[in-house]
């Protein structure tokens, strides 16, 4: 998963652009009523730190623990830290994955954006039981369904495009069926002047779909309750069982 997402890494902020806009007002509401006093928040898959950026303006006064396990993406993730003091002294990185870090107990809340697809079946009841067991009594958990929730096939399709002085940026998508439970993203990325096309780089990564009713009964096996549902963003929010 470090090497996939070592191509990428590059384009990453730039294609997230509108994702990060369309999340950000519902992150912000689901998070609001943490209670900060209790615990860290913990952010799986922190990736270049879009999400830790969402965490830390959303909850202004938390601390934030952000596991990633790319160096590429740490990189730039510790990057955004080195330029800012007020972020360093309240976020730490792990340069772990999330099933090997020795994770902090009794957070307040958990985010986990674009991760949970990255783990089988077999795998994710391991994942769902770390994350209640890191969360406190009353602490919140959002986990977002990755897209499509089953598997099928998606047809090659520019995504989103983007401009940086005198160049402009593309991503491209496809997904291929592997077998019944998981597909193959294919992300191309082009770089263009003009009409010239000057770069273009491809990424492929493995992902296990899943719904979020599916996902929602998995969670609750491992001790999490359904608070509620955005079926625009695909973000779920859940509690700690009493």
């Amino acid at each position: 998963m470090s090497e996939e997402y070592a191509a990428a890494t590059e384009f990453y902020d730039l294609m997230a652009t509108p994702y990060v806009a369309s999340v950000e007002p519902t992150l912000t509401a689901l998070l609001a009523e943490v209670d900060t006093v209790a615990g860290p928040v913990l952010d799986i898959g922190a990736g270049t730190g879009l999400s830790t950026m969402l965490v830390a303006d959303a909850v202004p006064d938390a601390r934030i623990v952000a596991v990633e396990p790319a160096p590429a993406m740490r990189a730039v993730l510790l990057s955004r830290l080195a330029a800012r003091k007020d972020l360093r002294e309240r976020i730490t990185v792990l340069p772990y994955g999330f099933l090997d870090a020795e994770l902090p107990a009794h957070c307040s809340a958990v985010v986990a954006l674009g991760v949970i697809g990255h783990f089988d079946a077999a795998t994710r009841p391991r994942v769902w039981r770390a994350i209640a067991a890191a969360l406190a009594p009353d602490g919140t958990a959002v986990v977002e369904v990755q897209r499509p929730g089953c598997v099928e096939v998606s047809p090659e399709r520019r995504y989103t495009q983007a401009r940086a002085g005198l160049l402009r940026y593309e991503g491209w998508s496809r997904a291929e069926p592997v077998d019944a439970e998981s597909l193959v993203w294919h992300m191309t990325y082009r770089t263009y002047h003009d009409e010239r096309l000057l770069r273009e780089v491809v990424a492929s990564h493995r992902v296990w779909p899943a719904a979020a009713e599916r996902l929602a009964r998995e969670a609750h096996a491992a001790g999490l309750s359904l608070a509620s549902t955005d079926t625009a963003t695909g973000l779920l929010r859940f509690t700690k069982h009493p």
